[in-house]
């Protein structure tokens, strides 16, 4: 006999019980799985389980509506008031500037007026400091 024809037989017979192994792998499998056939109570908790998921995506959702729904109304809001600003006239807008200049002029002559006198107490108080410490 020749050394080639062995090792083909060799080869041959491996290859072969390979085959063999993964026939019967796969036919246990098949039985196994022939075996655990889902029971009326095994698909009803399926049923329940996926239902109950089902539930708190569509929570989720209806949440995430709600905020952009509200999110929504705040920006109509904004749009009602930039439009209503937007028609403000010129000279509306003039008066609306000279009723707050008024009170604003009044309250910068008063505070102008009460910094220039602590200004001179505080400048009063460090010339007699000044003078009475002097060496």
């Amino acid at each position: 006999m020749d050394l080639s024809f062995i090792v083909s037989a060799i080869g041959i017979s491996a290859v072969c019980a390979v085959l063999i192994y993964l026939m019967q792998s796969i036919w246990k499998e098949l039985e196994k799985r022939k075996g655990k056939e889902l029971t009326l109570q095994d698909r009803i908790s399926k049923l329940t389980k996926n239902l109950e998921s089902s539930v708190a995506v569509i929570t989720e959702i209806e949440t995430e509506i709600s905020k952009r729904k509200n999110l929504a109304q705040q920006l109509e809001t904004d749009i009602g008031r930039y439009n209503k600003l937007k028609e403000i006239n010129k000279a509306q807008v003039e008066a609306i500037a000279q009723t707050l200049k008024i009170p604003l002029l009044k309250e910068s002559r008063k505070s102008w007026i009460i910094n220039a006198l602590v200004a001179f107490v505080v400048a009063l108080i460090f010339f007699l400091v000044g003078h009475f410490f002097h060496w």
